[in-house]
């Protein structure tokens, strides 16, 4: 009787010590690297922000 339950059994508490770190690791992972990305996209959003009223005000003393 115990040998089974150690073999269906153990097997899945193994499994689940090493499963569910390792998703939290890629999770973390996975939101760092998100976040990442949405600070490049703002810092483009910016730069291209500051490019167009960069252009306005060269326009503007050209005139």
């Amino acid at each position: 009787m115990f040998e089974s339950v150690f073999y269906t059994v153990a097997p899945m508490v193994v499994v689940g010590f090493i499963a569910v770190p390792a998703a939290l690791v890629l999770s973390i992972c996975a939101g760092v690297q998100k976040y990442t990305e949405w600070r490049e996209y703002k810092a483009a959003l910016a730069a291209e922000e500051a490019a167009e009223v960069s252009a306005a005000e060269s326009a503007a003393d050209g005139e």
